[in-house]
């Protein structure tokens, strides 16, 4: 393994790998959660083909005409939830990734930077828009109101 890193998780997903890793017969804390019958961790190829493509197919994400997913598409799918639904900055961003640098990060998400930065600006000048204020409940003056009859 090129570096090891820690990987933020949502405590949901920890609670599934530990309710799964309490099943098999590696259940101490130092074991890996996923291992081959001898208790090692699975070769990369292994992952790929046995659980990476089988989940694709599950998933209906092998269509014709589709390349295969990789496993560097969900690190790519994970950078891409940090940045646009999260909101997280560059530097964040790269160090959870790992990047030697920021601009490593930024040469490969740029666009998802703009995209975010993009998307909060609209959101904003659209929540301060007469429109916007149409369709709040409590703003004086809007049909059903305070201070107007229903």
């Amino acid at each position: 393994m090129a570096s090891s890193r820690d990987i933020p998780l949502v405590a949901q997903l920890a609670w599934q790998l530990a309710a799964h890793q309490r099943t098999t017969r590696f259940a101490t804390d130092t074991d890996w959660v996923f291992t081959t019958s001898r208790g090692t961790p699975h070769g990369q190829r292994n992952v790929n083909r046995r659980g990476l493509q089988r989940a694709a197919e599950i998933a209906r994400l092998e269509r014709e005409g589709w390349p295969p997913l990789r496993f560097h598409d969900l690190r790519h799918t994970f950078a891409s939830h940090l940045i646009l639904d999260l909101g997280l900055d560059v530097a964040q961003v790269s160090r959870i990734l790992g990047h030697a640098s920021i601009t490593i990060t930024l040469d490969v998400y740029t666009h998802l930077f703009d995209d975010a930065r993009h998307g909060r600006e609209i959101r904003r000048l659209m929540a301060s828009s007469p429109f916007a204020q149409l369709l709040d409940p409590v703003a004086p003056g809007v049909y059903g109101g305070p201070g107007e009859a229903a």
